[in-house]
């Protein structure tokens, strides 16, 4: 395989890996569970994320209360902590793959989605102790809009 078709499809496999995790925490205003759907969202400004802005909409269409805030904070800072560790993620392996060979692109890539099945694992774990917390009509709703829930825990359907 040339180099630069190699490079060319390890890069379109980075950007589907992206989406993937991405797709975790993508708002849901508008869809159904197990659909993909277009537009902005709760957290999204001119086609940027803001978690803060996203998560603080979810707590609201949560109906998150006083006594929830301490599982509720203990959730959302677990998102957000993800969510900058993945990000990282890919702007390293952005610069790194520039001049990086054939086999470590490949290790870079095994890295990625170790990693990316632990942050959806992470997110998942946060999800179901905050679940716990809540009120029924609540867990009803956190399990159609909840990254870690929503879809049947990101894109794995698990």
């Amino acid at each position: 395989m040339a180099p630069e078709l190699g490079r060319r499809l390890l890069l379109g496999t980075i950007v589907a890996g992206s989406a993937a995790i991405v797709a975790v925490a993508q708002p849901t205003v508008g869809r159904g569970p197990g659909m993909m759907g277009g537009g902005m969202g709760p957290g999204m400004m001119g086609g940027y994320w803001n978690t803060a802005s996203y998560l603080d909409g979810l707590k609201t269409r949560l109906g998150i209360t006083a006594g929830q805030e301490p599982v509720w904070k203990d959730y959302s800072d677990t998102v957000t902590g993800v969510g900058e560790q993945m990000q990282a993620l890919h702007q390293t392996m952005f610069e790194a793959m520039g001049t990086a060979s054939w086999q470590e692109r490949r290790n870079l890539m095994d890295s990625m989605f170790q990693t990316r099945q632990q942050a959806s694992d992470t997110v998942h774990q946060a999800a179901i102790k905050l679940v716990a917390a809540l009120a029924p009509a609540q867990k009803e709703r956190a399990q159609q809009i909840l990254p870690g829930l929503a879809y049947g825990h990101g894109m794995m359907m698990r």
